[in-house]
């Protein structure tokens, strides 16, 4: 009976001695399990952030690559707000990626400072830091372009203005010539007739008695007022509503004739008015 109870007794003890062993190697475990969560919590959380900034400057490419479409797609008529709005979206982008480059050298930071290294991770971050400098490189290019693009819409636009006053002046100059060659022609086809009694003509100058009974036609001072302004390139005939009619200047004869109406009342009719007025471009008629 002793005996039994002492097999039981030391069973126990060893099952006890069991317990315990197990119950440290548990805490062990535990601990272990714990320290690899925080680790593993860790490191997923560098990865999302290290995915998210690649997901971001990859963005800020897309970005860049559509202000270079927009730069070389610039039109005449919105080129100064467009290029305000590029040089206003490129400044944005530039800040965007100021702030990637600084997030992207914590984390490089960080992973140098953590006991374990990660190649993965380390050519991610280098390939990322690779992509900020191209992109940098990119908008300073894109910056280059738009002020070359600037400087030569201002050469174009002084040259516009240059060439829209070279017009202007060369137009003027146009105009006045041809103002100055329309009254050269007019006044090469002006001419003029008067038309009065043998008293009217003489009172006004355009008749002199001479001695011995010649008569001058426009020798001296005679009034210019009293004869009519006419254009000889449509003048092709000049009533006197008178019955008797004679032409005192020297008019060749062959280039007019004198027909009457009904009434008898005379018309002189000119049939060749570059001879008619070849000679002088006065007229002046006599009517009774």
């Amino acid at each position: 009976m002793k005996k039994n109870l002492l097999i039981i007794g030391l069973g126990a003890l060893m099952l006890t001695a069991c317990s315990g062993h197990d119950q440290k190697k548990i805490q062990e475990d535990s601990v272990r399990i714990v320290a690899l969560t925080a680790e593993y919590n860790e490191a997923a959380t560098f990865n999302d952030s290290l995915m998210l900034l690649m997901g971001d400057i990859y963005t800020g490419l897309d970005s860049i690559n559509q202000q270079e479409g927009l730069l070389h797609n610039i039109g005449t008529g919105e080129g100064g707000n467009r290029r305000a709005e590029i040089r206003q979206n490129l400044a944005n982008i530039k800040a965007r990626l100021a702030a990637n480059r600084a997030l992207l050298d914590k984390l490089e930071a960080k992973l140098k400072a953590s006991d374990q290294t990660n190649s993965v991770q380390a050519k991610t971050i280098a390939q990322l830091k690779e992509r900020l400098e191209q992109q940098d490189t990119k908008i300073a290019q894109l910056e280059s372009d738009l002020s070359s693009a600037r400087e030569q819409i201002t050469e174009l636009t002084n040259q516009v203005a240059e060439g829209k006053e070279a017009i202007a002046a060369e137009t003027v100059a146009k105009e006045e010539a041809q103002a100055q060659a329309t009254a050269a022609e007019d006044a090469a086809n002006t001419v003029y007739y008067a038309i009065g009694t043998n008293k009217e003509l003489k009172q006004n100058g355009l008749l002199e008695k001479k001695f011995l009974g010649q008569t001058k036609v426009l020798k001296g001072d005679f009034n210019t007022n009293y004869f009519t302004r006419a254009d000889k390139r449509n003048l092709t005939s000049i009533p006197t509503n008178s019955k008797k009619v004679k032409i005192w200047s020297n008019m060749p004869e062959d280039s007019y004739q004198i027909v009457e109406n009904e009434e008898g009342l005379k018309t002189i009719q000119i049939t060749n008015a570059k001879a008619f007025w070849s000679l002088t471009p006065y007229l002046v008629v006599q009517v009774n």
